[in-house]
């Protein structure tokens, strides 16, 4: 598929990688000529310095008969206008980015009369994934399929865990629950785990199971930790702002330290459930004076990757609290989690998961699957996606899962038939209307009949 992508900032030049590398055609444009130069050094793409939001650019970037152009700049208006005339010009569709909270508000009148494909916020994403782990305190991260039905959940094992020496097939039989292990991460690798694997201390888990069974299994397993009610969130920006709203909501004591005071002002108007502090939050004595040592949940949303990891290493190592880091760059994932800090998100991967969500329902709006949702795991090295069953898929439908041939490092983890949720084990069966979870470790699937051998 050819795709024409207006933007070559994180979100913009992630995408683009990510889009070559499942096989597309890619043309990037941005205007600012650094931003062209990082990306043409860095990826195998064709990049057209310009401004996107004209005809002339839009022309030379091939846009009459482009599967999709996405427009990923920092301001909304521009975008709305690039989708427009993108349209105009011969683009079968378009995807927007809209982060303004006030667009944000008439998001449908946009998307209607723009006509456009989807519209992608990584602010209000970003607050949501973050809401997400705030359910879990002890879970590192928490994705959610069939609309809340099931839950992905991240954790490590702590080197007093009673799994650990157990096999998975050990754990099922002892804990008796509806959950499965569908992914480990540790030193040594990275696995799609058969019923014979052992944990070891450390181990990054993912759990799959509905939301009850997944806190019969922190209960069961000593994880259980008070319900998070304060929060302290440093970065009143846009994630900010949503994450505020959204804890205020939910009943949570939110305080929201930022060093703009004309920020913090309009805070004030947009958020008065929530407590507005003006200073800087790298400064200890100020996180100390406001309560760090007593909030239940940190959060980290600065504009910079180091204070993030500062900030958020102060927290740790000065309360009981849980903590949640904003990180940008790839390289600094790692030294976050050997430093310690177990949950981190990072917007530019939730929001191209989205993205290539759609694009690969797109690939083939006429098989028997389509792709639900789309998501990136274990430190990225994993894909969770969930299918929904259009129609009968030989050799899969039907057939007892023991009796289905799977290719290697592939796990069916869960099925959702009539609101109900089903963790199968070998008699089980997918049926016509299923929606389907699996991960997967190695291949980049678009439907469910490419998981057979």
């Amino acid at each position: 598929m050819k795709f024409v992508v207006i933007g070559a900032g994180k979100i913009g030049s992630t995408l683009s990688q990510q889009l070559v590398e499942e096989g597309h055609s890619v043309i990037a444009v941005d205007s600012n000529s650094e931003a062209v130069k990082k990306l043409l050094n860095s990826q195998d793409i064709m990049c057209i310095e310009g401004n996107g939001a004209t005809a002339d650019i839009q022309v030379q970037a091939g846009i009459k008969g482009a599967d999709l152009l996405i427009a990923t700049t920092a301001h909304d208006e521009l975008n709305m206008v690039c989708c427009m005339l993108g349209r105009q010009l011969g683009a079968k569709r378009t995807i927007c980015r809209v982060r303004n909270p006030e667009y944000y508000d008439q998001i449908d009148i946009i998307k209607n009369n723009l006509g456009l494909a989807l519209i992608i916020n990584p602010e209000l994403t970003t607050a949501r994934e973050i809401a997400n782990g705030l359910v879990f305190p002890t879970a590192a991260k928490v994705e959610m399929f069939g609309k809340g039905k099931v839950e992905m959940v991240e954790l490590k094992i702590a080197d007093d865990s009673p799994l650990i020496g157990l096999t998975l097939a050990e754990i099922y039989k002892r804990l008796r629950l509806k959950f499965l292990i569908c992914a480990v991460q540790r030193e040594s690798g990275t696995f799609i785990p058969s019923g014979d694997f052992v944990l070891h201390a450390g181990d990054r888990i993912n759990i799959a199971a509905s939301h009850s069974d997944i806190e019969r299994f922190f209960r069961e397993n000593g994880l259980v930790k008070n319900k998070i009610k304060s929060v302290m969130i440093v970065g009143g920006g846009k994630i900010g702002y949503y994450l505020a709203k959204m804890l205020s909501s939910m009943g949570m004591r939110v305080k929201v330290i930022e060093k703009d005071y004309t920020r913090c002002t309009e805070l004030c108007d947009e958020v008065p459930k929530a407590t507005i502090i003006h200073g800087d939050g790298t400064d200890q004595e100020l996180l100390l004076d406001e309560g760090i040592k007593e909030v239940d949940a940190f959060v980290a949303l600065s504009g910079l990757d180091e204070e993030n990891i500062i900030m958020s290493l102060y927290a740790k190592n000065n309360s009981g609290a849980k903590t949640i880091t904003k990180i940008n760059r790839d390289s600094y994932v790692d030294m976050a989690r050997m430093l310690g800090l177990d949950t981190i998100v990072m917007p530019k991967l939730l929001t191209t998961g989205t993205i290539l969500s759609y694009v690969r329902s797109l690939e083939n709006a006429s098989s028997e699957s389509r792709i639900e949702s789309l998501y990136h795991i274990v430190g990225n090295k994993v894909e969770a996606i969930e299918f929904n069953i259009k129609e009968n898929i030989p050799h899969l439908t039907g057939i007892p899962l023991k009796d289905v041939r799977i290719k290697k490092n592939i796990l069916i983890c869960a099925i959702i038939r009539k609101r109900q949720v089903i963790i199968p084990n070998g008699s089980d069966t997918v049926e016509l209307d299923d929606s389907v979870i699996i991960v997967t470790k190695d291949q980049r699937f678009s439907e469910l009949r490419d998981i057979l051998e």
